[in-house]
């Protein structure tokens, strides 16, 4: 009472300080919006300028960019010709006036053409207007050793401009390298004459100066006049944005600003004042919010933490990564004591008599790989000498802003195990003293209903009739029991022997075939052509598949049918039971192997039965390596299955 008291004093003295952090927290976020709310609107005309600068600068880029993507793009039709050049590097006048009108037709900005190999012009397209070009040697009119050598060395094209074309108008000249392809020499290059008055009307620049103010220079620099080639030269530029085409062997730089002046203030400031508050306000709210749910919060934390230290079951925290104990529960420790620092200490269990078991239980495996750990019963030592029965849960948390935890839950069930046994071992040496008395009273009565004692009034024979069904109903009870204690304490031993799973399925049925006909229901088995031999125990296997045939006898209709499929399935061998019945009801089916399960557990129930069939099925079926279960849909019957390694299983 006095640990309760103390825990209630310092979760209220928490609450308190976190309170007042909190509202400190408040009015510090909302002195800050305030002053953020005054120097953005101070601010604002400022931020208003570079806005529109930066729009500027973009649109700038734009045109800049289109200009370069319409040079690359009439010269990456000219590779073409270079590739063909490369393959036939003695090209004639005949193939190359056939190859070049094609590039032309891509490319509408060439002015012309030219072959040059060993940098001499050897063709040129078209013709006319450029014989003169015929025999030019490029190393001494506009092609300089670095852009030869960066020609050879990057195999990439260079450019040349602007220059003054003998047509009129500016240009840009490109010098295309071509490689012998089976030598890998350098055969010379295309040299292709571009014309910027129409790249300049394809990239948009013609149409930008309605509402641009902008020129193209060769210069980085604003006021160099000189090195304007196209636009409105001048020295009248307040502030211009710029933006740079850096192509291989040149560079141009364009420049452009309004065709007024920057603009000095928002046009509607009211509208971006009332917005600023409006978005002050929403801050102040969420954080008035947040902080709210952060108060909520932590009182919610503070309560499960007390719900973790009064826990009257141990719970530990570990971390994910290294297995260390980061907090556990006064229960926990009281348990173990200072033996689960790591979590490494469950993953050693003992047996029931203290002896270590000598494989590791795999928690840590298991909590990786499927994020939680379902009831696992196993004895550890306790804070004491001795080991106590333990029922261990677990669950591992992913979190996104820390490293990953594992909670571990620990019961102690001794009582539940001490109870469970003191019910074993009562069921078990009730149905040994019940068998022999049983199988005597039935034994009797089975004479004395087959005329033994020579034929009996009517009614007496009736009532004998029913004593001697009911006592054989109570003789199988028995027998089940008996033989779920066995398989349970692993008392049964099974005889293992390479069988023929066909022939017991058909002897099976075969006794089971008078109870199908009582209700006027034929059973019908198919198999494959090659059913194979399997390694098991042939009594406990036509034992666990007459527990399902009869099954599905109880369940189906009369007039009905029972199907039995024997199916290979790749290692595996399935004996597959299918019915007509009702099906599995869902709330049924997480407990349907479970002892003295019933689908219909209500005294009134219209179908017998122990409820242990299905649960001495499994068992046998996990004592010789296979296993068993079902697939139904409810109202439209329902197929159990048994499965088996057609490999040998292990004992």
């Amino acid at each position: 009472m006095m640990s309760e008291t103390r825990a209630n004093v310092i979760r209220h003295k928490t609450i308190g300080v976190f309170s007042l952090f909190i509202w400190i927290a408040r009015l510090g976020v909302l002195g800050l919006v305030v002053a953020a709310v005054v120097s953005l609107d101070s601010a604002s005309t400022e931020q208003h300028r570079t806005d529109v600068k930066q729009l500027w600068q973009a649109r700038a880029d734009q045109i800049s960019l289109n200009l370069q993507a319409e040079i690359l793009q009439n010269v990456q039709t000219v590779w073409g010709l270079a590739a063909n050049v490369a393959i036939d590097p003695d090209i004639g006048d005949e193939r190359f006036n056939e190859l070049a009108p094609v590039i032309f037709r891509l490319a509408p900005a060439l002015r012309n053409i030219g072959l040059a190999p060993d940098l001499v012009i050897r063709h040129v397209y078209p013709l006319r207007g450029n014989e003169a070009a015929i025999g030019l040697d490029l190393t001494r009119q506009s092609l300089p050793p670095e852009q030869i050598a960066a020609l050879k060395s990057n195999r990439r094209a260079v450019f040349t401009g602007p220059i003054d074309l003998v047509q009129g108008g500016k240009g840009l000249a490109s010098r295309v390298p071509i490689f012998i392809e089976d030598s890998n020499e350098f055969w010379g290059v295309i040299s292709v004459i571009l014309d910027l008055s129409k790249l300049n009307k394809t990239a948009g620049l013609v149409e930008a100066r309605r509402t641009l103010r902008f020129v193209l220079s060769a210069s980085s620099d604003a006021k160099d006049t000189d090195a304007v080639f196209y636009g409105s030269s001048g020295d009248e530029w307040t502030d211009p944005v710029s933006s740079t085409l850096k192509m291989p062997g040149t560079t141009w730089t364009l420049f452009a600003e309004p065709v007024g002046s920057w603009p000095t203030a928002p046009e509607h400031p009211l509208i971006f004042r009332s917005a600023l508050l409006l978005v002050a306000a929403t801050i102040i709210g969420a954080v008035f919010w947040l902080t709210h749910l952060m108060l909520r919060e932590r009182q919610m934390q503070i309560r499960f933490w007390g719900l973790f230290e009064f826990a009257p079951i141990g719970i530990g925290l570990f971390s994910a990564r290294d297995g260390r104990l980061i907090r556990a529960n006064p229960e926990f420790r009281g348990r173990f004591g200072s033996n689960t620092l790591s979590i490494d200490f469950f993953e050693h269990s003992f047996d029931a008599n203290g002896a270590p078991q000598p494989d590791p239980l795999g928690l840590l495996k298991t909590l990786h790989q499927t994020l939680r750990l379902d009831a696992v019963q196993v004895y550890y030592p306790t804070h004491g000498e001795s080991v106590a029965p333990v029922r261990l849960r677990g669950l591992e948390l992913q979190n996104t802003d820390s490293d990953p935890v594992i909670w571990l839950i620990t019961e102690d069930i001794s009582e539940q195990t001490k109870a469970e046994r003191l019910k074993n071992e009562f069921i078990s040496t009730v149905s040994h003293e019940l068998r022999t008395p049983l199988t005597s009273i039935s034994g009797s009565l089975g004479l004395i209903e087959g005329g033994s004692l020579g034929e009996l009034p009517e009614r007496i024979a009736k009532m004998v009739s029913i004593a001697y069904r009911n006592s054989n109903h109570l003789k199988h009870l028995v027998d089940d029991l008996l033989d779920m204690e066995k398989l349970v304490s692993g008392k049964m031993t099974m005889e293992f022997a390479t069988i023929s799973p066909l022939s017991a399925i058909e002897d099976s049925v075969e006794r089971l075939n008078s109870y199908a006909l009582n209700r006027n229901l034929s059973i019908t088995v198919e198999a494959a052509r090659e059913i194979p031999s399997v390694r098991a125990d042939q009594t406990r296997l036509e034992q666990a598949f007459a527990n399902l045939l009869s099954n599905a006898i109880k369940f189906s209709p009369d007039d009905g049918r029972v199907d039995v499929r024997l199916v290979r399935n790749e290692k595996h061998l399935q004996i597959r039971v299918t019915d007509q019945g009702p099906g599995v009801p869902e709330s049924f089916r997480p407990r349907i192997f479970q002892k003295f399960a019933q689908a219909d557990s209500s005294d009134t129930r219209r179908k017998g039965g122990t409820g242990l069939g299905l649960a001495i099925t499994r068992e046998i079926m996990e004592q010789m390596g296979g296993s068993v279960g079902f697939e139904s849909s409810e109202g439209h019957g329902a197929t159990f299955w048994l499965q088996i390694s057609i490999e040998t299983p292990q004992q």
